[in-house]
């Protein structure tokens, strides 16, 4: 699962503004992943994939014809998952209501920022999304201090915000010049 986990994370950190249905369909993947494993625990375990591709289908469906009402169900996820990720991680306080009061508030923060700057909002979730992803992947297979992850964590979002604003910045359109001509237009006669 990390080495799916990171490779998601990477799309997301590269192409996820571009690409947003994907980058819906991707955090439906992860929810559907999670749920079902961790929650459900479904039996044999490849059903467990087959769960989290349906709900990835089903939320790049929704992001294909309803796309605000995704794009904004999906601000709320990530920046809730995200700010639990961050807090359950890096705070020394375990109580659960800590963990679920930073869900609420980075869920309020990412739907918040879809509803006033849709385009930007794209580029911080997404980076949002992939780094969190890639962190995972990374300390799980590794096992990264918590200070080294936060800095991985926070090179990666920032990266993937340069990257995505980078590539995909409207470029000018170059104007088309005119040439004078000495010849008279046609149909008209020089005197």
């Amino acid at each position: 699962m990390n080495i799916i986990t990171f490779i998601l994370g990477i799309i997301l950190l590269t192409t996820g503004k571009r690409l947003y249905w994907l980058f819906v369909a991707i955090v439906g993947f992860v929810i559907g992943l999670v749920v079902a494993s961790t929650y459900i625990n479904l039996e044999p375990h490849g059903l467990v994939y087959v769960v989290a591709l349906g709900v990835g289908i089903i939320g790049a469906l929704l992001a294909t014809f309803l796309q605000k009402i995704a794009i904004a169900l999906v601000g709320f996820i990530v920046g809730g998952y995200g700010a639990y990720y961050l807090a359950s991680t890096y705070l020394t306080v375990g109580a659960d209501t800590t963990f679920v009061i930073a869900f609420i508030i980075g869920g309020v923060v990412g739907l918040l920022l879809v509803a006033s700057v849709f385009n930007w909002a794209l580029y911080i979730l997404s980076s949002w999304a992939g780094a969190t992803l890639v962190t995972q992947a990374v300390n799980d297979s590794v096992g990264l201090s918590s200070t080294l992850s936060m800095v991985v964590f926070f090179v990666l979002f920032i990266l993937g915000m340069i990257i995505q604003s980078g590539l995909y910045r409207e470029k000018p359109q170059p104007k088309a010049v005119q040439v004078a001509s000495d010849s008279p237009a046609p149909g008209k006669e020089e005197d």
